[in-house]
């Protein structure tokens, strides 16, 4: 059991991949086509990017339940500042505002030692609740037709969305396995306490994370509104779910301490692959979030499987 749960880490999300192109090229005769294949992809990269912010969060040994509120706060920023700041300033102005309210996030989970659930569950309902306010719950249009380049745009073929994914991936990459701060990261989310006798500052680290997880919040607002060219309050409804399916499905413990970025995105393709053959068999949006919470469910007995496997393993002395 334990060689096989290794193994399923490794390569199990790849097999999902496998068995959801073979159903989608038998009820599509176009799946194969680059066109479709790269709007599945492109369809990937909103829970992908925020996934990455989620494997920091989750490594760390806490999550975010606050990002589809911060996409929409992004949404409805942008649209109030991009007529008055242009395009470029109102992309910096509205990500920095996201990155506040990670930052409010980390310093409540930190200093005032609440817990990581009731934080970020209560800022999401804050941050909507604001998006709302500030918009009278209205949608708001923007006039900038050149601002659309950004979600629709395509360089040498590739729509600009994926090639936004890649070089965030690129860059998360780096920072968790390449830096001190994505070890200090991963050391925070094995064991807290010793990491803090060890000498690391726990507080500033937990706060990056939860900045960080806000930042590719944020960078999805942009993409999202650019495309719909209209602020929407109401953004991303479910979206949180979305992302937390495909951080645990891409092989993220929700134990802490490790964390998987490249599953992240081959995760994000297979919901969204799923998203695609649901549509293609005429499904209600109410009962595609339901498929995605069944394989959230099924993720998760996974990582309590082989949680529980490979700690037994690790007591018996078998090498895992």
């Amino acid at each position: 059991m334990v060689r096989f749960l290794k193994l399923y880490e490794k390569i199990g999300i790849f097999i999902l991949i496998i068995l959801g192109s073979v159903y989608l090229s038998i009820a599509s005769p176009n799946f194969f086509k680059v066109d479709t294949i790269l709007s599945i992809i492109t369809q990937g990269t909103y829970g992908g990017i925020v996934a990455f912010g989620m494997v920091l969060a989750i490594t760390s040994g806490g999550f975010d339940l606050s990002v589809d509120a911060v996409v929409a706060l992004t949404s409805v920023t942008l649209a109030m500042t991009i007529p008055n700041l242009g395009v470029p300033l109102a992309i910096i102005v509205s990500i920095l505002f996201s990155c506040i309210v990670g930052f409010l996030n980390g310093v409540l989970i930190t200093k005032f030692g609440v817990n990581p659930l009731i934080t970020t569950l209560s800022m999401a309902t804050i941050v909507r609740g604001v998006a709302f306010l500030i918009t009278r719950g209205r949608q708001i249009p923007i006039s900038q037709s050149g601002f659309m380049n950004i979600g629709t745009g395509k360089l040498w073929g590739i729509p600009y969305p994926i090639i936004i994914m890649v070089v965030i991936f690129i860059v998360f990459y780096l920072l968790l396995y390449q830096t001190s701060l994505g070890r200090y990261i991963s050391a925070v989310g094995s064991n807290e306490g010793a990491a803090l006798i060890s000498g690391l500052n726990v507080t500033f680290i937990k706060i990056m994370v939860y900045v960080l997880v806000a930042f590719t919040a944020s960078i999805v607002g942009v993409i999202r509104t650019s495309q719909a060219l209209i602020g929407i309050p109401s953004m991303a409804p479910g979206f949180t779910l979305t992302v937390l399916t495909i951080t645990i499905l891409g092989g993220t413990s929700l134990s802490g301490g490790r964390g998987n970025l490249v599953g992240a995105v081959f995760a994000g393709i297979f919901i969204s692959m799923i998203y695609y053959g649901l549509n293609l068999l005429g499904v209600e949006y109410f009962y595609q979030m339901l498929a995605v919470g069944l394989v959230l469910i099924f993720a998760l007995f996974i990582d309590g499987l082989r949680g529980r496997y490979l700690e037994v393993a690790k007591i018996k002395g078998i090498k895992v």
